[in-house]
């Protein structure tokens, strides 16, 4: 698998990397919360700026990026809004969601940037764009919080990212049967092996879904998310755990 070097960590080979999300509202919280996330394993930090209550005042969004950026140091940085159709906390509408994303990839502060494929073909490539000029990779994501789609569905999702350039491809799911969070697994290692360059995040969630956040050595999802306090999405693991888990993996795989 080709690997995507980002700062200090290589992503698609190698343990399955660790990325913790900031949800806090306002910015005195948050870095709070960012000083919490250097205290357990930690390879990633995202910031999940759907949650944040002034996003759209002028000068706000780069305010906290800069203090995101010097908080964190050389831990990369991964932007996103998630909009409420995908689970998560805006309405915002698809201009200005590009517009906001455009503006954080343009401030050089962060080193990946989400890009929800359900925003169309239009937005998803301008996006994409935009962050590669900047020198930003792109994460573009999917999540279904009614189901897990079937392995085709799956795939066409995940095959569409890489068609229309897409750094990583990610796809999070909802599991209803144990055979919903395999089907998942084995679309990841499907997707992995038919595209070794493409790296991809997969994850069941919920109580359900959790072998799936520990699992990415097998199903090939080379990046999991755990937590340092509050959770972005059901299932996920506190950080200590979870890398405690991804060793003994690790080691017995050795």
């Amino acid at each position: 698998m080709a690997a995507i070097q980002i700062r200090n960590i290589s992503i698609g080979t190698g343990k399955p990397k660790i990325c913790i999300p900031l949800t806090q509202t306002n910015i005195i919280s948050l870095e709070e919360e960012c000083r919490k996330l250097l205290q357990v394993p930690c390879d990633l930090a995202e910031w999940r700026a759907d949650f944040f209550d002034d996003l759209l005042i002028p000068g706000r969004l780069e305010e906290v990026l800069q203090m995101l950026r010097r908080t964190l140091g050389e831990i990369p940085l991964l932007f996103t809004i998630r909009t409420r159709s995908e689970g998560g906390n805006t309405d915002m509408a698809p201009d200005d969601y590009l517009a906001c994303c455009r503006a954080a990839a343009d401030t050089g502060l962060i080193d990946l940037a989400d890009a929800e494929l359900s925003m169309g073909d239009d937005i998803f490539s301008r996006l994409i764009h935009a962050a590669h000029r900047q020198g930003v990779y792109v994460i573009g994501s999917r999540h279904d919080f009614r189901k897990t789609p079937s392995r085709e569905d799956l795939l066409s999702s995940l095959d569409k990212m890489h068609l229309l350039g897409a750094d990583i491809g990610k796809y999070a799911v909802m599991p209803h049967t144990k055979r919903d969070v395999l089907t998942l697994m084995e679309a990841s290692l499907a997707m992995n092996e038919r595209f070794p360059d493409f790296p991809v995040i997969t994850m069941s969630m919920g109580r359900l879904g959790v072998l799936s956040r520990m699992g990415g050595a097998i199903s090939g999802s080379c990046v999991t998310f755990g937590t340092a306090g509050h959770a972005s999405a059901p299932g996920q693991i506190p950080a200590e755990e979870l890398a405690n888990i991804l060793n003994i993996l690790d080691n017995t795989a050795t």
